[in-house]
């Protein structure tokens, strides 16, 4: 009996063994152990490269917050790392194809070339920050901002990861401020087209009126077409918008550069628009009324104006290109028989 009570009490051999089948069930039991712990490392060394980005950049977020605050022109710096961060979510299926760990000691040679990548990127950041602040050209700081995100995101996750995210990355570059000598060139350009434009409009409408400068001559007044209307706030927020709205959409790339060079004369065309009106407001209306109320209501409306007629493109440009579907050999000859 003794023998038959000591084989009674081992463990079955089968249950010991593990077998390939309850290996795949374990996984599958405890992912957030064989699965999540990368990301969660990954993750924790990402808080603190960024914290670590934040310290080293303080001065430059707080250059960007004043000239976001107190500059209407870039009034939606604020919005856009919010946007930045919408379009990292919108992508978030891509992550699945992603794996951290092999950027950290598995495969070399992968692991080696982001490293590399990284820290070149990093090195270019630093290098044009180090001229940004040796010119005093803060600008050229803010953009150093974009390789060195860019080179963390490498070091930490791969270059895989670095694709994934290089569209959100660079779109925060619409939250640095125009060089000043580009802006007043880009402003002054833009008045001169407006004024043009505004003042062949009313010719066309009936009304008389000349220009002198960038100032339009009506019967009942004049309206000026100063800096603060050249448009360039509206084209830059407008093309910032345009732009974020070509990452996120599917469709093919000939679509979204049409649509990009659309934001141009479309901007242009929304702020043409602002001033007639209030050139007709100054006509038929009290030029006092027109000057304090109207033109301030058609500022307002300058972006719900021009997303409008962007949709209008996107309408046209859709009749205009048609998808053709592929179709077999065998499925036409049938469809001929």
């Amino acid at each position: 009996m003794a023998p038959q009570i000591w084989e009674n009490s081992l463990p079955h051999t089968n249950d010991s063994i593990p077998t390939p089948d309850s290996e795949g069930a374990a996984s599958d039991a405890f992912p957030s152990e064989t699965r999540n712990s990368p990301w969660q490392r990954e993750g924790l060394w990402l808080v603190l490269a960024l914290a670590f980005l934040a310290f080293l950049y303080r001065d430059v977020f707080v250059w960007l917050t004043g000239v976001w605050t107190n500059n209407a022109d870039y009034s939606h710096g604020f919005l856009v790392p919010v946007f930045s961060a919408y379009i990292l979510w919108s992508n978030r299926g891509s992550l699945r194809s992603i794996q951290p760990a092999e950027s950290r000691g598995q495969g070399k040679g992968r692991s080696d070339s982001g490293l590399v990548l990284g820290c070149v990127l990093i090195g270019l950041g630093i290098l044009a920050r180090m001229a940004g602040i040796y010119m005093r050209f803060q600008t050229l700081e803010g953009i150093s901002l974009i390789p060195f995100v860019l080179g963390i995101i490498t070091i930490l996750f791969g270059r895989h990861a670095a694709r994934w995210g290089a569209p959100a990355v660079f779109f925060l570059l619409f939250m640095i401020p125009l060089p000043s000598f580009l802006s007043g060139q880009l402003s002054g350009l833009l008045q001169s087209v407006a004024t043009k434009v505004c003042t062949f409009s009313f010719q066309i409408l009936g009304i008389p009126a000349y220009a002198e400068g960038n100032v339009i001559s009506l019967s009942n007044g004049q309206i000026g077409v100063a800096e603060a209307c050249s448009g360039l706030r509206m084209l830059y927020a407008f093309f910032a918008l345009t732009a974020g709205a070509c990452m996120v959409i599917d469709r093919s790339w000939q679509e979204k550069a049409v649509i990009a060079l659309a934001a141009i004369p479309i901007a242009i065309l929304t702020n043409c628009i602002r001033i007639i009106a209030t050139g007709l407001a100054f006509e038929y209306l009290d030029p006092e009324t027109a000057g304090h109320i109207f033109h301030d209501v058609a500022g307002w409306l300058m972006m719900p104006v021009g997303f409008t007629i962007l949709l209008g493109a996107l309408s046209i440009l859709d009749r205009l290109i048609v998808p053709v579907e592929s179709v077999s050999v065998r499925s036409g000859l049938n469809y001929s028989k």
